[in-house]
């Protein structure tokens, strides 16, 4: 019958601190919100939230032209020329909420969208 053999590190206690078990404890994941990516993105971020909120009263002053996204055109339908104050408070929790979430994508992706709305803003001009 065959023992199988393992190696005496395996089991021996990790007296140096170098081991395993230990390791792992110390190895911390990659903190996303601290990278510098990470604030340029959330600064682009807001930037593109103002730039929306500016090129959409730009164009909402041309004939012809109305809001795509319904939950803004009921916002500027109940606060009027104030429509920008509930946009802004969504902005900011997303901005506190992207500092919690470790992944890229989320904010990537917003990123990408608010790009689009001004470009699609833009387009009106």
């Amino acid at each position: 019958m065959a023992q199988r053999r393992t190696a005496p590190e395996d089991r021996a206690p990790d007296r140096l601190g170098f081991g395993t078990a230990t390791a792992r404890k110390r190895i911390r994941p990659h903190q996303w919100p601290a990278s510098r990516t990470y604030w340029i993105l959330l600064i682009l971020f807001v930037e593109l939230q103002i730039a929306d909120i500016l090129t959409t009263n730009h164009a909402l002053a041309l004939p012809g032209v109305w809001e795509l996204n319904p939950l803004m055109a009921m916002s500027q339908a109940k606060f009027g020329a104030a429509w920008w104050v509930p946009k802004l408070a969504v902005a900011a929790y997303l901005c506190l909420a992207a500092t919690l979430v470790r992944r890229h994508w989320p904010i990537i992706f917003a990123v990408s969208v608010s790009g689009l709305a001004v470009l699609g803003n833009i387009s009106h001009f």
